[in-house]
């Protein structure tokens, strides 16, 4: 069946302005923002200097000649794949269809500008972002998900017992720093973590920005604790909130949602349903399902029930722990510990022996409450 490569083929030839924006550009979109261009999309450092210096001047024209940026079809061509930060690119597809879509009318002039990178283990935060300038006079910003790297992930687990994790501060920041440099209406979005950066961000963004904001696209991305989604911020923004899932998602469902989901057919199964790819397109949208899986609802409550059983300091000990043993392996992204994978197997086993009475009964009870939620997870089904 059809995926967002195929739907280079339907509509790659149509700008923006011949056939509107929807949902599966917005996944292309956010999925762009995978790749490493650093030292090819200008920063937004240096776009924030250029926008002071352009209205600190004498100058007072609205024109944007003061933007620096480089269309896809030119970042893509300039893209060296030996670059800093090579191994952490998501999948390989990626690149590839990169090199598609900067081929195409739709996505190939579009401008990019804007791009942050940070990566930074002593904070614990992998965090990039990157604007997109559209023909229709509009921009979507785009926050990058999980990469491979060890910390990235560790970040997505923080959120179950963080208030506020380093990259959702990077994120607010951000889209502050663009709207005030750029002054068209936003598209915000992101796949996995990114889509609980786009959410986040525009939550908190206030109300002038909240006003510009024509959508925000969480593209099966984690929830929040549920003292966020009663908060009146939450509730300014509800409505602009588009959650995109396939009928089988795990990322997706983590933490709490309140927002009505858009619940999508994809060719894979279970976790790796959360590949972008494997969702299926037809036409100038996604094929839509009635509901999730049961195998979601069954996936949905074990992780629910085994969270609300465990306090934030709990979790928080969990997984701090959970990452001290993945940390004897000296990985620093899941590829280089899969590379090794029984050397390291073996020094995680070692680790776990090594650990003091207090952290093995921490991680043993952790995993005693997770085998005991999907149990009762079973028994409430053939209720």
């Amino acid at each position: 069946m059809a995926n967002i490569e195929e739907y280079l083929l339907w509509r790659g030839d149509l700008t923006v302005q011949q056939a509107p924006f929807n949902n599966v550009d917005n996944l292309i979109l956010s999925n762009l923002s995978y790749l490493i261009f650093k030292g090819i999309v200008p920063e937004l450092d240096n776009q924030k200097q250029s926008f002071l210096d352009k209205i600190t001047s004498l100058f007072k024209s609205d024109d944007e000649s003061h933007m620096q940026y480089i269309t896809v079809h030119d970042a893509i061509a300039s893209m060296n794949l030996a670059a800093e930060g090579k191994d952490r690119i998501r999948v390989s597809q990626d690149i590839q269809m990169g090199i598609k879509l900067a081929q195409t009318k739709r996505f190939g002039n579009m401008k990019l500008m804007c791009y942050v990178d940070k990566y930074d283990e002593s904070i614990e935060t992998q965090f990039a972002a990157i604007t997109v300038l559209m023909e229709d006079k509009t921009a979507y910003i785009a926050f990058r998900g999980t990469d491979t790297s060890l910390i990235g992930w560790k970040e997505d687990f923080n959120m179950s017992f963080m208030d506020q994790v380093p990259a959702q501060k990077l994120a607010l920041s951000y889209l502050k720093d663009v709207a005030s440099i750029i002054k068209c209406p936003l598209r915000v979005g992101g796949h996995s973590k990114g889509g609980n950066l786009a959410v986040y961000s525009s939550l908190y963004a206030g109300k002038e920005i909240q006003d510009r904001i024509i959508n925000i696209y969480n593209n099966d991305g984690p929830g929040f604790k549920s003292s966020v989604l009663q908060t009146e911020e939450y509730k300014q923004i509800q409505q602009k909130i588009d959650t995109i899932i396939p009928q089988t998602s795990i990322i997706g469902m983590l933490l709490e949602h309140e927002e009505e989901y858009i619940v999508i057919k994809s060719n894979e199964t279970l976790i790796m349903q959360h590949d972008p790819y494997s969702w299926e397109v037809l036409g100038p949208d996604f094929i839509k399902m009635k509901e999730t899986t049961s195998s979601s609802h069954f996936i949905d409550t074990t992780l629910r029930n085994w969270l609300n059983d465990m306090d934030s300091e709990k979790r928080e000990k969990f997984v701090d722990i959970l990452w001290e043993v993945l940390g004897a392996t000296k990985a620093k992204t899941f590829t280089e510990m899969a590379e090794s994978l029984f050397a390291n197997a073996v020094k995680i086993g070692k680790k776990i022996n090594n650990l003091d009475a207090e952290s093995k009964e921490v991680l043993s009870t952790a995993l005693s409450m997770l085998i005991k939620s999907a149990k009762n997870a079973i028994l409430a089904g053939f209720k």
